[in-house]
């Protein structure tokens, strides 16, 4: 009885603090969601803000995740334009030699750069993959130098590779959070790579096979990316999923099934779309506030904003959204366009702190007086010579009366 009223006097004070108008954030509703696998990361694709996540540091074997990695540098010479599409790509001995899942290359097949892409991204191929790290650098050993490199650099800080495909290897590691970033920062850099990961099948040599994306026909919203699986790390996989203007990016990592890696993912992304907007706050170049400049040529300024600000709202308080504008209440000419003037603020629960300056939208002088002394000077002159034309023309002396 007693812990009855104990529940019930908490559940009261908790109800009075929601209809509270200073509690708006605390209160706000997020369904439970429970996850499986033993490592998972949801993240906004937009803005790269995490929306959900579960032991995102824990470290696993990738296995084919890997070859994210692999496509990612692919693409970064196909950008840099080192190599094209329909480059020609001579199959060595070695990756012929490759297990796993495969494409079936030949030792020496001559075989298109972009069907090499098509068949790491659909079919998850390790013959395609060490084809494309032999081909681009010479050897594997040379292209794992800068897939290491690459990942320091997007500041994947529990990550190392071993090999480009993804195959067990001692001292190969990542981390869920490691992964969802490098799917974020694939995307965002190469946004046409996602039309090859939802291609729905790869034929090479007339073997025909079934993009190995589970999703792809179960959510119209998933377009990509890849899946993973070594029996001493469990299943992986990293999808990439669109709704209207909204993108996800989550992984699930160390599941004990594919079924139940596959349902993990499908509550991430349902659980993005349903509780989650991604907003444009305010766009560069849009003016969003002025400045008095009382001894300027224009009595009043426009300030804009310097980039464009998305952000990242739990849908609860999307309308509660406010920005602190720090105007200094004038300014003094002369003003650059450009001049920074002052600054806008964003800050709220659920997002980091985000400051934009705010810029003059044109230039101002300072207020001119030569056009009142012109004015002046005119009113001046010209009655001084209506005074001398009045002195100067002799005035008609009246007539005399005849008697």
């Amino acid at each position: 009885m007693r812990g009855k009223v104990l529940i019930l006097t908490g559940t009261f004070f908790v109800t009075i603090l929601c209809l509270h108008s200073t509690w708006p954030v605390w209160c706000q509703s997020r369904p439970e969601l429970t996850i499986q696998s033993e490592s998972a990361v949801l993240m906004d694709g937009t803005t790269g803000q995490i929306l959900f996540k579960k032991n995102p540091e824990k470290q696993f074997s990738p296995a084919s995740l890997i070859k994210m990695m692999t496509l990612y540098l692919a693409f970064d010479a196909i950008k840099r334009g080192t190599v094209k599409f329909d480059q020609e790509v001579l199959v060595s001995k070695r990756a012929w030699k490759m297990g796993g899942s495969q494409m079936f290359l030949e030792v020496g097949d001559r075989v298109k750069f972009i069907e090499l892409i098509k068949g790491v991204a659909t079919i998850s191929a390790n013959d395609g993959a060490l084809a494309i790290a032999e081909f681009l650098t010479g050897s594997e050993e040379v292209f794992v130098h800068q897939m290491n490199e690459k990942a320091r650099a997007l500041g994947l800080k529990h990550t190392r590779f071993v090999n480009s495909h993804g195959l067990h290897a001692k001292g190969q590691q990542t981390s869920a959070i490691d992964m969802a970033s490098l799917g974020f920062h694939y995307i965002d850099q190469h946004p046409d790579a996602l039309k090859f990961h939802g291609l729905p099948e790869h034929t090479y040599r007339g073997i025909k096979q079934k993009n190995w994306n589970p999703l792809l026909k179960r959510d119209k919203s998933v377009d990509g990316l890849k899946t993973g699986y070594l029996r001493r790390a469990g299943y992986h996989f990293l999808f990439s999923a669109k709704k209207d203007s909204q993108r996800l990016i989550g992984i699930v990592m160390g599941a004990k099934t594919a079924e139940s890696r596959d349902g993990d993912a499908l509550k991430l992304i349902g659980y993005g779309f349903k509780n989650f907007s991604t907003l444009t706050v305010v766009k560069e170049g849009e003016v969003v506030g002025k400045v008095k400049v009382p001894n300027g040529d224009l009595p009043e300024l426009g300030l804009s904003a310097t980039k464009t600000l998305i952000v990242t709202v739990n849908k609860t308080v999307e309308e509660s959204i406010s920005l602190r504008k720090e105007i200094p209440p004038s300014a003094n000419p002369p003003i650059s366009k450009g001049d920074i003037l002052g600054k806008l603020v964003l800050e709220g629960e659920g997002f980091s702190r985000e400051e934009i300056d705010l810029v003059a939208s044109q230039d101002v002088l300072p207020k001119s007086y030569t056009k009142y002394y012109v004015l002046g000077s005119a009113a001046m002159v010209s009655l001084l010579v209506f005074f001398y034309w009045r002195r100067r023309v002799p005035r008609k002396k009246p007539k005399k009366r005849r008697r």
